[in-house]
C-alpha cells in the first residue's frame, strides 16, 4: 500500500508536471503523437487536483484537453499550432511553481 501512495504522491507532484510537460515537448519536436497524449494523461491527475479548489475550479479540467488539441495539430502538420496550444498548461504551472517559491 505504501508503494501505491509513492506512485500517487509522484502522478500528483511536481515528477508529474514536469514529465507531462516534457513527454509534450519531446512529441512536438519528434511529431511523435502518442507522446504528446502520454503527456496528457500525466497532466490528468495534477489538473483534477487543482480543478478542485476555488481559484482553479473551471480551467484546470480544461486544460489536458488542450494535449489533445496540439496532438491533433501535429497530426494536421501545425507544429506553430501545437506549441501554442500547450501554452495554457505550461503558463498556469510556471505560475503555480513561483507562487509556491515565493511565499
Amino acid at each position: 500500500m505504501e508503494m501505491l501512495y509513492g506512485l500517487l504522491r509522484a502522478l500528483i507532484g511536481w515528477p508529474g508536471i514536469i514529465t507531462a510537460i516534457v513527454l509534450v515537448c519531446i512529441g512536438i519536436y519528434s511529431k511523435r503523437i502518442w507522446l504528446i497524449i502520454l503527456g496528457g494523461i500525466f497532466a490528468i491527475p495534477i489538473s483534477w487536483y487543482l480543478g478542485s479548489t476555488p481559484r482553479f475550479r473551471y480551467i484546470m479540467y480544461a486544460l489536458p484537453i488542450f494535449f489533445i488539441g496540439s496532438a491533433l495539430a501535429i497530426k494536421y502538420e501545425k507544429s506553430k499550432l501545437a506549441w501554442i496550444f500547450t501554452l495554457p498548461y505550461v503558463g498556469v504551472i510556471v505560475w503555480l511553481g513561483f507562487t509556491v517559491l515565493f511565499q
